[in-house]
């Protein structure tokens, strides 16, 4: 199946959904609210999941959905195809008012990830990518969307030129201690949410690393896509390739993503620095 009906629909979701975003975002004020998880919610995470939800029940409605803004169930569970979106990806960036936040709309089918598509809204780029398909960015111009380009990771394999993506908002503490006992700190870039994954995608990183195991499926779904077509690896700590739709929608084994040409060793040089299985 070439999922290009679903990769279309993807993308149309998340240009609504960053439409609404933008006019919060350039607003008179936010109101945040702080979910029973500490994590911060607003009125443009709920806006924009709505526009999100109702074009894909609409469209696909024997599909699942799992999302960070509606309550999951296990219904979800007994279905082969669910949408996994993260309707605002960066809240926290989105409140600070930074341009380090993306719409997220994922597929996976059986468990695997197959379309993704990601959009960066103050910036005007929507990544997007289906399985075998490639994966390309557009950048908004005036007047409307510009040409779709190609994305490829980089090539780089040597320890010692490894550009690495990390937290903006957690870049101290366990991963800080992780990226001086690795040698990775000096090359450390700062950003939020997933602007870091789509930077991989465009070979401007080389890695990005999550120790958290805080992680859930809508945080790496759709970007998974665009990064794997375009050349790079997400894998946990332990090497091991995500399934999605699970009960648990946790990664607590945290993850990794690279260009794969560094992965291997990466994985040796980081395991020790990831949480302690607890599944």
């Amino acid at each position: 199946m070439d999922y290009a009906r679903e990769l279309d629909a993807a993308r149309r979701a998340a240009r609504l959904a960053g439409a609404v975003i933008l006019r919060h975002y350039h607003g008179a004020g936010v109101r945040v609210q702080t979910k029973p998880d500490q994590s911060p919610v607003t009125e443009a995470d709920l806006d924009a999941n709505r526009i999100i939800v109702d074009l894909l029940r609409a469209e696909f409605p024997d599909d699942a959905i799992l999302s960070e803004e509606l309550p999951d169930g296990p219904e979800r569970l007994e279905r082969p195809r669910v949408w996994i979106v993260d309707p605002l990806d960066g809240t926290r960036d989105f409140v600070a008012r930074t341009d380090q936040f993306c719409v997220h709309v994922g597929l996976a089918v059986d468990g695997v990830a197959v379309v993704g598509a990601v959009y960066q809204p103050v910036a005007g780029r929507l990544y997007a990518a289906r399985a075998g398909g490639g994966a390309q960015v557009e950048e908004e111009v005036p007047g409307g969307a510009g040409e779709a380009r190609a994305l490829h990771t980089s090539a780089v394999a040597d320890p010692a030129e490894l550009r690495a993506g990390v937290s903006r908002l957690n870049a101290s503490g366990r991963l800080g201690a992780c990226l001086a006992a690795t040698g990775l700190g000096g090359r450390a870039v700062a950003m939020g949410a997933s602007v870091k994954y789509m930077a991989l995608a465009r070979g401007e990183l080389d890695l990005v690393i999550n120790l958290s195991p805080g992680e859930q499926e809508w945080d790496t779904c759709a970007p998974e896509v665009v990064m794997r077509e375009a050349g790079g690896v997400l894998t946990d700590g332990d090497g091991r390739a995500f399934l999605y739709n699970q009960r648990d929608t946790s990664h607590r084994r945290g993850s990794l993503a690279s260009n794969g040409a560094c992965h291997p060793a990466l994985l040796e040089l980081l395991r020790p620095h990831f949480a302690a299985d607890t599944v």
